[in-house]
């Protein structure tokens, strides 16, 4: 069973939020863009030159990019770490990291794509509630109602009551458990790995973008086969932009997880899309074909 997460704590006007780049550099657009809405939240920002750094192949450059990761995640003036985008890298870093340290130091953790790395990392190993959420590269794009929401999560104490409607049943069923995933070829590429993700007993969401169908096909039945899905309660579908018809891609999914016998619906706003609403890693829910929806379920529930 997975075990009780910590919520770090909340984040007021005023308080700094530093940007990291664990993956891939920021363009100074895109940051311009961010930087401005994270200001007119009422936030300070922090973050170093190397957020907008081509970053260099080799070890030593994986450590050094884990050193600053570790550095911003101790500093006392930060209340939460926003990746600047994902891309590719952030899997290298994760051996360096010192977990004891950053366990003394709970953070509010917040990106996705290929920072589904680092969230899924410090959710399981340092037991703490992270965020499957824009990152800064992607803040200028969101719709409002994603961007509001983002902006509540940040200032959010715990868990809030909050029903995503109007999905798709692939597959029916009602089932309950804390919430895990994030972007589908970042967590098969965790296989096979000391990180590898196990998620019985927890719903599970996942998104990708610019796969093909046969690969989303392929990747499923990879965490299949490599027992990863093994025990898990249910299955959410975020957008998979870029990857063939939505007809196709709900066909290969829903063939694809038959065998799991769990509720497995589609539809959630989440991923690489404008509509790309922050889900918690550890977070309790119900996934409910019935009410076609997913629920975020507060202490009273």
């Amino acid at each position: 069973m997975p075990r009780p997460c910590r919520w770090p704590s909340t984040l007021h006007p005023g308080d700094t939020i530093a940007l990291a780049a664990p993956a891939s550099p920021v363009s100074h657009a895109a940051w311009e863009k961010g930087m401005g809405l994270l200001q007119d939240g009422g936030f300070r920002v922090k973050h170093g030159p190397e957020i907008f750094h081509n970053r260099t192949w080799g070890a030593d450059t994986d450590r050094r990019v884990a050193a600053r990761f570790q550095e911003l995640w101790l500093d006392p003036e930060v209340k939460a770490i926003l990746a600047v985008r994902g891309g590719y890298g952030s899997l290298k870093i994760l051996p360096h990291l010192n977990l004891k340290q950053l366990r003394r130091h709970p953070k509010r953790l917040l990106g996705f794509s290929d920072i589904t790395n680092l969230l899924w990392h410090c959710h399981r190993r340092l037991g703490l509630v992270t965020f499957h959420a824009p990152t800064l590269a992607h803040l200028g794009e969101l719709t409002p109602h994603a961007r509001e929401d983002f902006f509540r999560w940040l200032a959010s104490p715990g868990p809030q009551p909050l029903t995503y409607p109007d999905l798709m049943v692939l597959h029916p069923g009602t089932a309950e458990g804390p919430l895990a995933g994030g972007n589908l070829t970042t967590l098969c590429h965790l296989v096979g790995t000391p990180f590898a993700p196990k998620f019985r007993d927890y719903l599970v969401f996942l998104e990708d973008h610019n796969e093909a169908l046969y690969r989303l096909d392929r990747m499923v039945h990879h965490l299949l086969l490599a027992g990863v899905l093994k025990g898990v309660k249910g299955m959410v579908l975020g957008s998979f932009t870029n990857c063939g018809s939505g007809e196709g891609v709900l066909e290969v999914m829903a063939s694809a997880l038959a065998p799991l016998g769990v509720p497995v619906l589609a539809g959630l706003p989440l991923g690489h899309q404008p509509d790309n609403h922050p889900l918690p890693l550890g977070a309790a829910a119900r996934l409910d074909s019935p009410s076609a929806s997913l629920r975020l379920l507060a202490d009273r529930d």
